[in-house]
């Protein structure tokens, strides 16, 4: 398999001793008294007036050691799972629009619960979507319970893994009351997790107390989480990509800490969402190089850390399914993926996160899929030298008809699925048709024919009743 290594030796260990002193010197807001005990009793200086949390060496070491290196989730099957961590990688969808993309006009609206339902079914249908990230914060529904009804759209339209926020502790149990309710109870989910918490840390070295809450409910029920962490270069981090990626690691490792001293056996992925700011703009940007560069050596640290790495990529800040587009995501993809970020999301999003597009999906479908061929490399053995057979063929020779051919093409040659080769004249006689209108095609097709695994009767039930309570409780 191919790799990308951008950083030496030298400069990991560099960059966590770094990593190391700033939680140690600096440290890190945590306004949660329960967290503050377990870590002043783990022994971290703990100041409980300012919520200040100095985490020694020496602690930070250990988390780092006792952080699980692998851990699997399941499809709602509970027979397909994907392993998080190693030398694997994924691909998902990306959260959270609250704007929807509607290619034909050209313009934008707001994102309804319809919305979100048919982009699930399109991911669910798609084969590089592995992990669905849940792409949109449907804005027709009680903002103060929106986590429960993404939580339900998602475990009714697709079987693959699912990742979500959840607001506060109460949403965090919610949510996993619903996913035990379709495996059959909380132990079950524990030893095949079908879901993933999501939790952010904000930049620079703050959670919040909502944030905390639902962490250390998942972490001690053992439901693996999620940790977001995006500093933007120039804004909320050090302009130098070398002083985000440092102040990017020492707040995962005080994530990584605050899992240790809660339940030291709880599945745990570091997601970065590192960027550079525009200067121009003041605005986050997720298509250019420094975004790549910044998610690959993650990837790097991830690995020689040994624990499970994820972040953002197959991203732009493109507003339409541009040109721009194309090339924003197939870089922002494919550099991650060669360094090996274990769980990459991104897919189905545009203009910088803000915006849906199931077009867009489509199309990011056929771009991971484009990825994962660059990734996977190719086999060199003596039967794919092939040195026999163009001994047979010999100078001026044609390799078409030969059988080898006919073994071999489908797993060498990359076959797209919209993406157009014929000749001029045809695509001509054919319409024309631009590669967004063979999206809007395929996923006016899918959201007709695709037919999602059903959830259980008793467990739909359930996960409507949690939503109906607490709409009625709003």
């Amino acid at each position: 398999m191919p790799s990308l290594n951008l950083l030496s030796k030298k400069q990991k260990y560099a960059l966590h001793l770094t990593s190391l002193d700033i939680l140690q010197e600096v440290g890190v807001i945590v306004p949660y008294e329960e967290a503050l005990r377990k870590l002043e009793e783990a022994g971290a200086e703990v100041d409980y007036r300012g919520q200040l949390v100095r985490i020694p060496q020496h602690l930070a070491e250990e988390a780092l050691q006792k952080t699980p290196h692998r851990f699997s989730v399941y499809n709602r099957d509970l027979k397909t799972r994907k392993i998080l961590g190693g030398d694997e990688t994924h691909f998902g969808t990306v959260g959270f629009a609250t704007n929807f993309y509607d290619a034909t006009s050209r313009t934008y609206r707001r994102v309804t619960v319809q919305d979100l339902a048919n982009a699930t079914k399109i991911a669910d249908a798609l084969d590089n979507v592995e992990l669905y990230m849940c792409m949109g914060s449907p804005m027709d529904v009680p903002h103060e319970i929106v986590d429960r009804y993404m939580w339900a759209i998602a475990f009714e339209n697709t079987s693959k893994p699912i990742i979500n926020e959840a607001m506060r502790k109460e949403g965090a149990l919610d949510a996993i009351e619903m996913a035990s309710a379709i495996v059959g109870g909380v132990e079950e989910l524990r030893k095949k997790p079908i879901m993933l918490l999501l939790m952010s840390i904000t930049s620079p070295l703050t959670y919040d107390r909502a944030t905390l809450e639902a962490f250390i409910e998942a972490c001690k029920l053992g439901i693996p989480v999620f940790v977001n962490s995006g500093p933007m270069a120039g804004a909320t981090s050090p302009v130098t990509l070398a002083g985000t990626l440092t102040l990017n690691m020492a707040e995962f490792i005080s994530a990584l800490v605050i899992r240790y001293v809660v339940n030291k056996d709880a599945p745990l992925i570091i997601g970065s969402w590192a960027r550079a700011m525009d200067v121009r703009e003041a605005s986050a940007v997720l298509g250019g190089p420094e975004f790549a560069l910044l998610h690959a050596c993650v990837a790097n640290l991830a690995h020689y850390y040994g624990i499970p790495s994820a972040g953002g990529g197959v991203l732009s800040d493109s507003k339409s399914l541009d040109a721009q587009m194309g090339y924003e995501k197939a870089l922002t993809g494919v550099i991650p993926a060669l360094a090996g970020l274990n769980l990459i999301c991104g897919m189905g999003l545009i203009a910088s996160e803000n915006t849906m597009s199931l077009e867009g999906l489509v199309i990011d479908n056929e771009i991971v899929s484009m990825i994962k061929k660059i990734v996977n490399g190719f086999e060199i053995t003596d039967e794919t030298l092939a040195l026999d057979l163009i001994k047979k063929v010999g100078p001026k020779g044609s390799f078409i008809t030969e059988r080898h051919t006919f073994e071999h093409f489908r797993k060498e040659i990359w076959i797209p699925k919209i993406t157009n080769r014929t000749f001029p004249e045809i695509w001509v006689k054919s319409g024309a048709k631009d590669l967004w209108v063979k999206a809007k095609e395929e996923a006016e097709k899918i959201l007709k024919d695709h037919q999602v695994l059903p959830l259980p009767k008793d467990a739909k039930d359930k996960i409507m009743n949690i939503v109906k309570g607490k709409k009625e409780g709003v």
